[in-house]
């Protein structure tokens, strides 16, 4: 329970996070760490440490992949 439990508490802050600075993309990333570190409650040994893995740490992958281009989106919207 232990990893999960940290996974979940990570998700809940980015989700904080996200509601305070009306930022979309860190809402969503909390919203998915939390779900998915609560649904591998189910698993036991190391299926649950993958799905933490993957599904944790790739999206983190795929927020900081798209985080340039929202910060370069925004300032065109600045500039306009």
């Amino acid at each position: 329970m232990w990893p999960t439990a940290s996974g979940l508490v990570v998700g809940l802050l980015y989700l904080a996070g996200g509601a305070v600075y009306r930022d979309r993309l860190q809402y969503l990333l909390g919203t998915w760490l939390a779900l998915t570190s609560s649904a591998a409650l189910f698993l036991h040994g190391a299926p649950l440490y993958w799905v933490l893995a993957l599904a944790g740490g790739g999206s983190c992958l795929v927020a900081a992949a798209l985080e340039p281009r929202r910060h370069a989106k925004a300032l065109l919207a600045r500039a306009s």
